[in-house]
């Protein structure tokens, strides 16, 4: 018995004694043994495991410290650098480089060690966003966490620091003007006003004048148009009306249907929109010398050669119900006076109950009727027995001033049978949102777009048999002409609802919708 009890205090003893020992020894971060065995120890599964990062990150890690001799970049003996402490607390703020808040891996940063670990990856992580983007607009998904090459992540580092880290990392991104100009707007956006989430709810001057009014206001303040104890009309009605200049809006100071629906918008949902432009920009390719640039929500056609603005038009887009696609396809030719085959939706839905109360419907708007290719007397058919969805005809739109497509059409190969064209419906030119058509896209001074086109493509191919100076004498001679482009122009529709203003940014309504589906993905 009293064997068994020396026995048993002894292991008590002996055990006590380990777990004493044990507990004297610092962890490998406060130890003092050199910066790089640290590093070396820092970087295995089960520490990066530890601080929250995947096993995938092991590899990378490997790789660009092994390169340097385990030497760290951000930290120094004992604690983070200054520049380590920069980069830390921008990279916290990723926002503000037009990345998403949780697109950097998330780890645990409780000693100087982890820090420098933490940086590596997520800045590894962002300029790969920023190169690469973060979204794929084909899948409408978001992209997988990819790090850039480790044995290219020092030659990057060549930042300034004395200067604003957040502008220097535009160099990452396309090297477009747009996106530029979009980045630095964001960061003036961020540092001038308040990311607040607040929701306005404001309603048309027509429902209630007073409180529209002072709702306004308060709006206008925290959007920065407007300090706080401004409450004179006038100086509200110019806050507005500047407003709804940079929204792209008929600058009226009117509380109209539009402006409430722009003026209730949050500065951060500003912001997110921001960030999906720049990012639309860093998925597209690069541009030619020469394109046509269609932007549906900003309701504007612009024509680029020799990489600058040779001319800009307003357009008319398609309605909600009929939406303008995205698209990109090649300007082959240009028809003077042309015909308008209407499509079977229109014919069957809009034309049909026209006729069903008179025919003489057709001869009103230049319309003659087709069945197998063969002309048909609108008066001969019985209209009452014609159902709409069982419509057996083909209706197609004469030449003329007063034809659909005006008098002059820009073709182009899409699946989705749209074109750019001339319009009799001038008067919808002079309003700020232009979403009425059926989804082709109608043109301001088309004649003039026609002609700077006919006379760059006649400058690089002197045997084109038509220059800009004989349109005029093709127009006077009432008929269908099809002048086909030695040099066809690359065009690109898309859809970017915050754009390049000047040396700012403007923001137009989001007409569609189409923003909304993809800043879901970057709240994700």
């Amino acid at each position: 018995m009293r064997l068994l009890l020396v026995i048993f205090i002894s292991l008590l003893l002996f055990g006590c004694s380990e777990e004493k020992q044990a507990a004297v020894i610092p962890p490998f971060e406060v130890r003092d043994i050199s910066l790089s065995e640290k590093m070396k120890i820092a970087i295995t599964e089960e520490y990066l495991n530890h601080i929250g990062l995947p096993d995938s990150t092991l590899s990378y890690l490997t790789e660009y410290y092994s390169q340097r001799d385990y030497q760290p970049r951000w930290i120094n003996d004992s604690m983070i650098t200054s520049e380590g402490k920069a980069m830390k607390a921008l990279l916290d703020n990723q926002l503000v480089l037009g990345i998403p808040f949780n697109r950097t891996f998330g780890t645990i940063t409780e000693n100087f060690i982890q820090d420098e670990i933490n940086i590596t990856v997520s800045l590894a992580q962002v300029v790969s966003d920023l190169q690469n983007g973060f979204i794929d607009y084909e899948t409408k998904l978001k992209k997988p966490k990819m790090l850039i090459r480790a044995d290219t992540l020092d030659a990057l580092l060549d930042f300034d620091y004395s200067n604003d880290l957040r502008s220097q990392f535009l160099k990452f991104g396309p090297n477009d003007t747009s996106y530029h100009v979009l980045g630095q707007g964001l960061i003036d956006l961020i540092d001038s006003l308040p990311l607040d989430t607040t929701f306005f709810d404001i309603e048309s001057i027509k429902y209630d004048t007073l409180y529209a009014f002072e709702k306004t206001r308060i709006a206008l303040v925290s959007k920065g148009y407007l300090k706080e104890d401004i409450k004179d009309s006038l100086a509200i009605i110019n806050g507005l009306t500047r407003f709804q200049i940079d929204n792209g809006l008929k600058p009226d100071g009117v509380i109209g249907k539009y402006t409430s629906m722009a003026l209730n918008e949050s500065t951060f949902h500003k912001a997110e929109r921001i960030i999906l432009a720049m990012d639309k920009i860093r998925d597209r390719e690069p541009r030619p010398e020469t394109y046509i640039h269609i932007n549906i929500p900003e309701y504007k056609l612009r024509y680029y050669d020799n990489d600058s603005l040779q001319s800009e038009h307003n357009i008319v887009v398609g309605t909600f119900k009929n939406q303008t696609p995205e698209l990109s396809s090649k300007l082959r030719k240009i028809i003077v006076y042309p015909y308008w085959n209407v499509p079977y939706s229109i014919s069957s839905k809009e034309i049909l109950p026209h006729l069903k109360r008179s025919p003489a419907y057709m001869d009103k708007h230049n319309y003659k009727l087709f069945k197998k290719g063969e002309e048909v007397d609108p008066y001969s058919v019985d209209w009452k027995k014609i159902r709409q969805n069982a419509f057996p005809y083909r209706v197609r739109q004469e030449p003329g001033p007063k034809n659909s497509l005006g008098i002059i059409k820009f073709d182009f190969y899409n699946k989705h049978s749209v074109y750019f064209h001339d319009t009799p419906s001038k008067s919808l030119f002079g309003v700020d949102v232009r979403a009425y058509s059926h989804g082709c896209m109608r043109t301001q001074n088309p004649v003039d777009l026609a002609k700077i086109i006919l006379e760059r493509d006649e400058y690089r191919n002197k045997f084109n048999e038509v220059i800009p100076d004989s349109l005029d004498s093709i127009f006077a001679r009432n008929e269908n002409y099809e002048i086909k482009l030695l040099s066809p122009v690359p065009i690109y529709v898309e859809y970017q609802s915050a754009t390049r203003k000047g040396l700012g940014i403007a923001l137009f309504l989001d007409i569609y919708g189409r923003d909304e589906e993809y800043l879901g993905l970057i709240r994700e």
